[in-house]
């Protein structure tokens, strides 16, 4: 604990049955640890009632780095590669200018990569991703964060594009009519088959993905070099540098096709968040090599084959004009121009719908760490339904709530309008969360500096922070400018339903504020209403698993309350031992401890 000496003053008081340890810390935040125990730095949290740190993570260690690499993989790899190329080349007009893009979207993506990293490296015994970090940066008002996100990341948090999407690409590849319903009904069946392969084992189901990972680098090396075949003329594709030439003709400068395909690539390079829904799971001595190392790594080597694939595609995927009107077909134009036999479009189809299902299973992994790092917060009912990993080490609640909601979502809205608009609600919702993902980052260096604690080890740039909020408030923003119809004139019914075009937006937002009205009522009206104040203490399950729990107090009771319990939380240890606490001394001028007030 020596690299805290200068900020924490240790005071040793005799009890009855053990020391209690007393710290002083500045700006009187606090940290609870085992007796005898040393507090480092990955231990301390700059939001003192947030989740516990696990110390030994009752879900195991099953991620390693061949395991962290295919995460990042199969996260940012799905159906996008094989399908946005001709639309962003239609929005674009041109292949100089889509290439720009492409760049540009890779910038923008590894940004928020960064900074992704710099909180895991910030908070490395925490899982769940964004529900950790928003919990760390905004302590105040107490819960509101966790609370409004909980709700959202349970109700409007879908995965079931991968799952429609395989189901889409095995209809084709067994050239069968794909109909809503075949397709609803194999996404049901690929998603079940995940969400109980994921609730059985997380190591096999790591492994599964890792095997899907070797696929997809598989297929885009196949397709890469099959496109330098083509530009070496080893085909019988013809004139396969024309579209190369005059690169930058036909270029768009409509600010809104500009923005569009931004927004559509920078989401072409998403997914890398799955990887960090479970950075406890990583062993500790590998935790920031792998994340401030083997991620970068391995997002640059997929933003190379993203450049050598859409080069491929632009070889050998015919004219400017027949790549512009392939739409979501751009790698089955460039199978059919380059094998011309029926074979190989269907082995395109296969290894497409197995990207798909690569997908889903680390989206179905890292979620339900997500959710059960909500359970642990405190703001769920039910809370070892969400926290417990009985009786296979996993997080069984979450994965059940995942295929849940999932499976609704996917089978009970019909196909159109009203399917696409639940989908644009949580896609939109999401744009707020990852705003303040990136704001949270500099207030959780303002907090550490706030507690005497060192800088991170990994600092992301302020530019590129700034940037990446700069970009979440233009994709919060782009979806309110009115579309335009084929006249040039403004479309209100526009985009993709036949409604009001920002009806979505109008939704997310209202569920938005009701969860923070909610958040009002439950923590404000109804104690003083009813008489209570609400007060945290810790639990810890059969399994190890720990977590927080709020429970009311009566106002007559508090003072009882907190003579007895302190300024303190019950951490790492059962409810029926005797446990180690650090409790805050307020200012340095009393001995009265302050209790916790949430």
């Amino acid at each position: 604990m020596s690299f805290l000496s200068k900020h924490l003053s240790k005071l040793t008081v005799s009890s009855q049955e053990q020391d209690t340890e007393l710290y002083d810390v500045k700006e009187n935040h606090l940290q609870t640890v085992e007796s005898g125990d040393e507090t480092s730095e990955s231990e301390i949290q700059v939001n003192e009632n947030g989740a516990p740190i696990e110390k030994n993570n009752p879900l195991g260690y099953n991620v390693g780095y061949s395991s962290l690499v295919y995460l990042v993989v199969s996260g940012i790899i799905g159906t996008g590669i094989f399908s946005t190329p001709g639309t962003i080349l239609k929005q674009i007009g041109s292949v100089g200018g889509s290439y720009i893009l492409w760049v540009v979207g890779a910038i923008i993506a590894i940004q928020k990569v960064l900074i992704y990293i710099e909180f895991s490296v910030t908070m490395p015994n925490r899982s769940g991703g964004d529900t950790a970090y928003l919990e760390q940066a905004y302590p105040r008002p107490i819960f509101l964060i966790p609370s409004v996100y909980a709700a959202v990341n349970i109700v409007l948090s879908f995965l079931n594009s991968s799952a429609v999407a395989f189901g889409q690409y095995i209809l084709k590849a067994a050239e069968v009519e794909p109909t809503t319903w075949r397709q609803r009904g194999i996404g049901v069946g690929i998603l079940t088959f995940t969400c109980v392969l994921s609730a059985l084992s997380t190591k096999w189901s790591l492994r599964l993905s890792n095997w899907l990972g070797h696929a997809k680098i598989i297929t885009l090396l196949f397709i890469s070099i099959t496109g330098f075949v083509v530009l070496g003329g080893g085909t019988s594709v013809e004139n396969p540098t024309a579209n190369f030439k005059n690169a930058m003709q036909g270029a768009t400068s409509s600010p809104n096709s500009i923005a569009n395909s931004i927004i559509k690539i920078s989401f072409a390079y998403g997914g890398t968040g799955y990887a960090f829904g479970v950075v406890s799971e990583l062993k500790p001595e590998r935790r920031y090599t792998g994340y401030t190392r083997v991620v970068p790594i391995t997002f640059f080597v997929i933003f190379v084959l993203y450049i050598t694939t859409v080069t491929a595609f632009y070889a050998g995927g015919g004219t400017l004009d027949e790549i512009k009107g392939s739409g979501v077909l751009t790698a089955s134009l460039f199978f059919d121009n380059v094998f011309k036999t029926k074979a190989a479009t269907k082995a395109l189809s296969v290894l497409v719908a197995l990207s798909a299902f690569g997908h889903l299973i680390p989206a179905v992994v890292s979620h339900s760490r997500s959710l059960r790092e909500c359970g642990r917060q405190g703001v769920l009912p039910f809370r070892s339904f969400w926290v417990s990993t009985k009786p296979f080490n996993t997080p069984l609640g979450p994965i059940f709530v995942t295929w849940l909601v999932n499976t609704v979502v996917m089978i009970a809205p019909p196909a159109g309008d009203a399917y696409n608009f639940i989908v644009d609600i949580g896609s939109y919702a999401g744009y707020f969360f990852d705003f303040l993902m990136a704001l949270g980052l500099l207030r959780v260096r303002k907090q550490r500096k706030a507690l005497g604690l060192p800088p991170a080890k990994f600092r992301v740039p302020l530019v590129f922070i700034i940037i990446q909020m700069l970009f979440q408030v233009f994709v919060i923003i782009m979806p309110l400018v009115p579309p335009k119809a084929k006249d040039g004139s403004i479309d209100l019914n526009g985009g993709d339903v036949s409604f009001f075009y920002a009806t979505y937006c109008v939704v997310a937002v209202g569920l938005l504020s009701f969860c923070v009205l909610y958040y009002v009522v439950w923590h404000f009206v109804i104690p003083n209403l009813k008489g209570y104040r609400h007060r945290v203490d810790r639990y810890e399950l059969k399994n190890g698993e720990l977590g927080n729990r709020v429970i009311k107090v009566p106002v007559e009771e508090l003072e009882e309350w907190d003579r007895a319990h302190g300024h303190n939380v019950k951490l790492n240890a059962p409810l029926d031992t005797n446990l180690e606490t650090i409790e805050v001394i307020p200012d340095g001028k009393s001995n009265d401890l302050r209790h916790r007030d949430v």
